[in-house]
C-alpha cells in the first residue's frame, strides 16, 4: 500500500464531516500504532492542480501526526474537494467510529444547503449519510423554522381532498375505532417510517455489541463490514422469498379458479348427458 507524506495532505477543505475529533479515540489510536498495530489506509481525493484532500480517516492522520510519523498508508482517488466532501458524509455509514446526532445533523444540514445535494429527495440523503428518511425530514424541518412534531397534519385523501388529521394524541390511550380511508392514506408513509426505524435500531445493535467485544479497533471494523454484508445478504434473501410466497399464492389461486371451472365444465356435461 502506498504511502503519502502527512505534510501533503489537506484537512482544511471542510471535509471533515464530524462537529469536532473525539481526542480520546485519538490518543487510543495512538496506542495502537505504538504496539505496532495497523489500520486501514486513509482515503484521500486528489484534485487537478495535485492538493490532495483528506476524505476519510481524520482520527488515524492525528494519531500518526501526534505519534511523530511522517507518513501514512493512503488509497487516493482522483476528485475535487466537493468528491472528497461528499465521500467523507458517507463513509461512517454503517461501519467504523460511530457519528453522533449531532455529527449526523451537521451533515444533512450541510448537504440540504449544497446546490447540487440539497436537490436530493430525503431518502437518498438518508441512504448516503446512513440515517433514516424520518430523521432528513425532521432535519428539513427544524431549517425551514417548522416544528418537527405539528399537532395537525394536512394531507389529500383517495378523492384529492385536502383534509387535516389530528396528531397531538397518537401514542395516547384511547378506544380502538376502526380506519377510515382518508387515514388509510397514511399507512404507506408511517409504514416506511417504521421501517427505516427498524433499520437504523439494528445498525445501533450491532455497534453497540461490537463495541463491546474484546477486540482490536482493526477486527472490530472488519466484524462491522462482515455483519453488514451478511445483513445485506439476508434482505435479499427475503425479497427473494417474498417473491416466491407471492408465486405460490398466485398459482394457488389460479389453480382454484380452474377448479371451478372444471367443476363447472363437469356440471353441465352431465347435464348435456341427461
Amino acid at each position: 500500500m502506498p504511502k503519502i507524506a502527512l505534510a501533503d495532505i489537506r484537512i482544511d477543505g471542510g471535509t471533515q464531516a464530524r462537529i469536532e475529533l473525539n481526542l480520546s479515540v485519538v490518543k487510543e489510536y495512538s496506542e495502537h500504532l505504538k504496539d505496532g498495530d495497523k489500520f486501514p489506509p486513509v482515503i484521500i481525493f486528489r484534485d487537478s492542480v495535485g492538493s490532495n484532500w483528506l476524505a476519510d480517516g481524520f482520527h488515524r492522520y492525528h494519531a500518526h501526526k501526534d505519534n511523530g510519523l511522517l507518513e501514512i498508508e493512503a488509497t487516493i482517488k482522483e476528485g475535487s474537494v466537493e468528491d472528497a466532501t461528499l465521500f467523507a458524509f458517507g463513509a461512517n455509514a454503517g461501519r467504523g467510529l460511530s457519528m453522533s446526532w449531532e455529527d449526523n445533523r451537521n451533515i444533512i444540514k450541510r448537504m440540504l444547503e449544497h446546490p447540487v445535494w440539497g436537490k436530493w429527495s430525503n431518502s437518498e440523503i438518508a441512504k448516503h449519510v446512513g440515517v433514516s428518511k424520518m430523521t432528513v425530514g425532521r432535519v428539513k424541518q427544524q431549517l425551514a423554522g417548522k416544528n418537527p412534531h405539528p399537532t395537525k397534519k394536512t394531507y389529500k385523501n383517495k378523492h384529492g381532498q385536502e383534509a387535516t388529521m389530528e396528531t397531538k394524541s397518537i401514542g395516547k390511550n384511547k378506544p380502538v375505532t376502526p380506519v377510515t380511508a382518508e387515514e388509510s392514506d397514511n399507512l404507506h408513509e408511517l409504514t416506511e417510517t417504521i421501517s427505516g426505524l427498524h433499520a437504523e435500531n439494528e445498525l445501533l445493535r450491532d455497534k453497540i455489541a461490537i463495541g463491546q467485544w474484546d477486540a482490536s479497533e482493526i477486527e472490530k471494523i472488519d466484524i462491522q463490514e462482515t455483519v453488514n454484508d451478511l445483513r445485506k445478504q439476508i434482505r435479499v434473501l427475503e425479497i427473494d422469498n417474498k417473491a416466491l410466497r407471492d408465486s405460490r399464492d398466485m398459482f394457488q389461486a389460479r389453480n382454484a379458479e380452474l377448479m371451478k371451472t372444471v367443476k363447472s365444465l363437469q356440471s353441465k356435461l352431465k347435464k348435456f348427458e341427461a
